[in-house]
């Protein structure tokens, strides 16, 4: 089975590989990663990564591996597991694309994007992780979601995305199905700033198949500021939402997110990317019952040679 998935990842890397030979004299950089996140049911997620960019043409344009380690954890129970990926990005004026393709011995997996660079951003993608549970963890349960997004400009200031995708969760018969929708309105452009409606929709066509949040229908509707901004070569985000949420077996109650981030300037050849943030809205490993919340940190870094 490792042999399998190895296989599968190189073929996907190869093409690749090929695209980003374009260029005579590319860099190499080494990308230490990291993510932590915890919730209010006491689960924990750790993964510490180290990439090597053997191939590196510019931020959006490389050829590598990574290492990780990845410990999933809840109040009486852990499991760890060693992952290795191949990893490449690149494409033309039009299309772009990045792929993640590994394994942890046992399964396939990592992340694939496709998308377009013109004002009606078009993006298809594919994502494979290990179910973040404690029946996903220790039965090696592999959740899948596939999907398509469009932004679609309304005119100068304003702007709709849309997103349609379906989610497997490695066993069982529960398949769920996905509809977001977001509308944005740039209310001061000069200053990064803009007021959003973000909502979102899923349906289980298996409800309380497994140990992870599986309600018959859920729905959310969020108001958002968000902000973004360049200054002194940092680029600054954050974003603050407020609005209602419920299911098909609870009434409407409170929803909130919060999230910051910032990318540093590149100082010879390195810079720094992280984010934080918090929600409670449910992700899989919510119970649903009573209050919620989601906690989560990344950091990300690139060191070039």
């Amino acid at each position: 089975m490792m042999r399998n998935a190895l296989v599968i990842a190189l073929l996907m890397a190869l093409p690749m590989a090929a695209a980003a030979a374009e260029k005579t004299q590319p860099e190499q950089a080494l990308r230490p990663e990291l993510w932590l996140s915890s919730d209010a049911d006491g689960n924990e997620t750790q993964k510490y990564g180290l990439g090597w960019d053997l191939r590196r043409y510019s931020d959006d344009r490389w050829l590598g591996a990574k290492v990780e380690r990845a410990r999933f954890a809840g109040d009486d129970w852990s499991q760890t597991e060693q992952r290795l990926y191949v990893r490449a990005a690149g494409g033309g004026d039009l299309w772009r694309w990045k792929v993640d393709a590994g394994t942890n011995g046992d399964a396939l997996l990592g992340s694939a994007s496709l998308h377009s660079e013109d004002a009606r951003r078009k993006e298809f993608f594919l994502e494979r992780e290990i179910l973040e549970t404690r029946d996903g963890a220790e039965r090696g349960l592999v959740q899948t979601f596939a999907g398509a997004a469009l932004d679609l400009p309304l005119d100068e200031r304003w702007t709709a995305t849309g997103l349609v995708g379906v989610q497997d969760f490695g066993a069982g018969d529960n398949l769920r199905t996905h509809l977001r929708g977001n509308l944005v309105f740039a209310a001061f452009p000069e200053q990064g700033i803009s007021v959003q409606l973000r909502s979102r929709y899923f349906r289980n066509s298996d409800p309380a198949e497994g140990d992870y949040y599986s309600p018959a229908w859920y729905g959310e509707a969020l108001g958002v500021v968000a902000l973004r901004r360049n200054h002194a070569g940092y680029q600054w985000r954050a974003v603050a939402g407020w609005g209602r949420q419920r299911s098909d077996s609870e009434g409407w109650k409170r929803a909130r997110m919060f999230e910051i981030g910032v990318d540093t300037p590149h100082w010879k050849q390195a810079w720094l990317r992280a984010n934080a943030g918090y929600k409670d809205t449910p992700v899989l490993n919510d119970t649903g019952a009573g209050s919620y919340a989601y906690r989560y940190l990344s950091l990300e870094a690139v060191i070039g040679f």
